[in-house]
């Protein structure tokens, strides 16, 4: 991620995915706050340091600081779009759906975020 960001235009528009990016041991708030104005999408994909759990944790259940990484996208990130993603489940496809929909929506609600289905 880094050497894209620091080798591109800043006119350039960066995607961020959160779970890959902890997992990698990045801070993702510090590195929205390092790329102003170039993160125009962010995956909220969740992750777990913790054995066996990984990326199959549900939207809110992993280590992401999602008040602080809406936040930062928010105000200076350049934020258009959430990505919601999700990398395997102990859910079906549709419980998981159903499961991290809600969730998502209570973090955004919590955040300052009103939006309409």
């Amino acid at each position: 991620m880094d050497i894209l960001a620091k080798n591109t235009k800043p006119t350039v528009m960066l995607q961020l995915d959160v779970g890959t990016c902890i997992e990698a041991g990045s801070d993702p708030v510090a590195w929205i706050k390092a790329n102003p104005g170039r993160i125009h999408s962010m995956h909220c994909k969740e992750w777990s340091p913790e054995k066996d759990k990984g990326y199959a944790v549900l939207f809110g259940e992993g280590v992401a600081p999602w008040r602080q990484l809406f936040d930062a996208a928010e105000h200076g990130g350049g934020i258009e779009y959430y990505l919601i993603e999700q990398e395997g489940s102990r859910f079906s496809e549709i419980e998981t759906a159903q499961n991290v929909w809600p969730r998502f929506a209570q973090r955004m609600a919590r955040s300052g975020f009103c939006f309409v289905l």
